[in-house]
Order: C-alpha cells, then sequence, then structure tokens
C-alpha cells in the first residue's frame, strides 16, 4: 500500500525553481533513500511534504488524501514527522521538556508512557539527561533526541534530513541502527543522507534527485551497484 505519493511536485524559492516535477512513492513500511548532491532538491522535497515550505504545482498525497491544503501541524497530528537537517532542538530547554513537545497533539494518555518507554530503550542516554539542556548535549545525543522528539508524535513516516552529519563513525552506527529498529517497528521512512552507502545499506528503494529532477529509481540493491551512483556517490 502507498503511504505517500508525491506527484509531479513543482517549488520555487522566488524565481529559483528547485523542483521540476518530482513524482516519488513510499510504500507502508518502506525504509526509501533520497540521494543527491548538495541542491538537488533533497531537502526542499522534505519540506515540501511536510508541509514546511509551499508548493508551486504537483501534490502530496498520504494515503490517498491530499495534503495541499493541510498545514503543517495538521500534518504532525496526521502522522508526518520531520527530523530536519541540523536537528532543531531546543536548546534552552530539558530533553524531557524537548521529549514532551514532540508529544504535543496527543491525546492517548495510556499510550505515552509506552512512547517513553520506547524511547529510553532505544536511547538510554536521554533517559540519563532528562534534566539537562538540549544545548550542552554532544553532537550525537541532540540526534538521538532529535529522532526521540519525533517518535513522541506517535508518527507513521518520519522523514530524516542528514541524521549522520557531524556524527562519529561509531555514533553513525549508533544512530542507523535505531533507525533500522524503529522501521522493523513499522515506522515507515523517507532518508536523505550524505552517506550514500549507508543509507542504501538499510533502504528498501531509492531515489536520486539532480537539479530537482528525479534521474534514477529502483530498488537500493540495484542502486548500490549502477555505475552512475557509485560514481557520484559511492566513491567509485
Amino acid at each position: 500500500m502507498t503511504c505517500i505519493r508525491v506527484e509531479n511536485l513543482s517549488v520555487a524559492y522566488g524565481a529559483i525553481q528547485a523542483l521540476h516535477g518530482v513524482t516519488l512513492e513510499i510504500r507502508e513500511g518502506e525504509i526509501v533513500s533520497l540521494l543527491g548532491a548538495n541542491g538537488a532538491g533533497k531537502s526542499t522535497t522534505l519540506r515540501a511534504i511536510s508541509g514546511m515550505i509551499p508548493i508551486r504545482g504537483g501534490d502530496v498525497r498520504y494515503r490517498d488524501q491530499s495534503l495541499r491544503q493541510v498545514p503543517a501541524h495538521r500534518r504532525v497530528a496526521l502522522g508526518i514527522a520531520h527530523v530536519p537537517e541540523g536537528r532543531g532542538i531546543f536548546p534552552s530547554l530539558t530533553v524531557k521538556e524537548n521529549l514532551a513537545l514532540g508529544a504535543w497533539t496527543r491525546k492517548d494518555g495510556a499510550r505515552l508512557k509506552a512512547s517513553y518507554d520506547r524511547v529510553f530503550g532505544l536511547f538510554p542516554r536521554l533517559a540519563e539527561r532528562l534534566a539537562q539542556l538540549g544545548g550542552t548535549l554532544s553532537g550525537g545525543e541532540q540526534q538521538m533526541l532529535a529522532v526521540a522528539r519525533a517518535l513522541m508524535t506517535d508518527c507513521r513516516v518520519m522523514l530524516l534530513d542528514e541524521p549522520s552529519m557531524g556524527l562519529s563513525p561509531l555514533l553513525v552506527k549508533e544512530v542507523f541502527r535505531a533507525l533500522q529498529d524503529i522501521n522493523a517497528r513499522g515506522t515507515t521512512m523517507l532518508l536523505v543522507e550524505q552517506n550514500a552507502r549507508m543509507a542504501l545499506k538499510i533502504a528498501h528503494r531509492g531515489y536520486v534527485l539532480e537539479n530537482g529532477r528525479m534521474v534514477l529509481e529502483g530498488p537500493a540493491a540495484d542502486l548500490e551497484g549502477d555505475p552512475r551512483v557509485k560514481e557520484a556517490y559511492l566513491g567509485g
């Protein structure tokens, strides 16, 4: 079943066209990786799906519902969470307060404790730092907090923008293991990631953007073996 479908999407920043008729599909339960060079339109695609920027043409559909007229906060309530590039945590709030903000749309008090338990099971370090200000966490801990805050929305779809940026190789592996665990429990993911090799290793399918246009798509294993992808994104 299709979870998210982006249809002929066009986005512009003033006179600059960022996306030119982009179409992609994310099926229920998949991890889909979106690859491309800096400025290709990857982050713009995520922002258009989450409602952070307006679209000029085309549509974004969630479970066959058009989101064109649905504001960003309502998309969160529908089950779409965005983990932005740079993490976007609140540095002057504690870990506990950041997590509580992730749950602001929820009314299911009985299930909320289960969400906290799940988050602390994935990221035990956050449980140890509940009273610590977000801005004083290490880069890896901030990334864990950003992912955990998205989980607190009880999301069905998670949009992730460069989750490995600035992290050590050891922490990258830890974060990606957590993403695989989250996906295995039923959360669908669209992943933008500079570490293309790691992204394709955990993805089911992938797309490649160039200058705001979709140029390749297919199973992740096929893209990993494609000479064009190898040369451009996997170091030959």
